[in-house]
This record gives C-alpha cells, structure tokens and sequence, in this order.
C-alpha cells in the first residue's frame, strides 16, 4: 500500500465522518468499501444495506469475494460475506438479483450458500422503525 493510498483512505474516511446519514453518502460508501486500509467494510455494507442503492450493487459483490485479511484474522469475513448477500437482496433489483445468482456459483461455498440465503430473502424490504 502506497502513502498516497493511506492519505487517499484516510481522507475518504473524514470525508465520510462529516457527512451526515443519509443517500449522500453512497458514492463514499461505495469508494471505501471497494479499497483495503481501513477496518470499516462491515460498517459500510450495512449502511449500503440501510439505504438501499442500486447504484452500489457492483461494489457489494466484488467485495463479498475480497478476503480483507482484518476480517479473515478477525474471524468476522464469513459474517462480512453474509452481510453482502442481505444487502443485495435489500437492493431488490435485477441486477442484485444477478449478483445473488452469481454468488450461488462461486468457487467459495460460503459465498454459494449466502448467495442462496440472500436469493431466498430477495427482495428483502425494509422496515423503518
């Protein structure tokens, strides 16, 4: 990882951490999730989850089958991955559908069965409290 890549991650972070909640925030969101440097994808799946995006539907599912290696020494990229599949399904497109699908062939039979878990639920709606 370069310097310019750290500065890059941390500066998308602050960016992040001013903004408020909300659907302004998913193109950071989705700039983040899809870069190593920082231990907040669990975080931000969700939150892409929360809001719902088709716009972020590419990004969920490269980073579904990216081993973070924080998460893997964590013992947490199984519930990251799991994480992925529900947010597809909360997405509700075609396209998240597709990428559910997709999941269901990977060579990771994690990700197989998430992607089956997530396909099950899809579309998942969501329920404000």
């Amino acid at each position: 990882m370069t310097m310019t890549h750290t500065k890059d991650v941390a500066a998308l972070c602050s960016r992040l951490d001013s903004m408020t909640e909300g659907k302004a925030r998913v193109v950071v969101l989705i700039e983040l999730l899809g870069r190593s440097g920082h231990e907040r994808h669990e975080d931000i799946v969700f939150e892409l989850g929360l809001i719902g995006d088709p716009a972020a539907v590419s990004a969920v599912e490269k980073a579904a089958g990216e081993p973070f290696p924080y998460l893997e020494e964590w013992g947490n990229l199984r519930e990251f991955q799991r994480k992925c599949a529900y947010t597809l399904a909360r997405i509700g497109t075609v396209e998240s559908r597709a990428a559910l699908e997709r999941m269901t062939g990977h060579a990771d039979p994690n990700l197989r069965e998430y992607g089956q878990e997530g396909l099950a639920r899809w579309p998942l709606p969501f329920k404000a409290r």
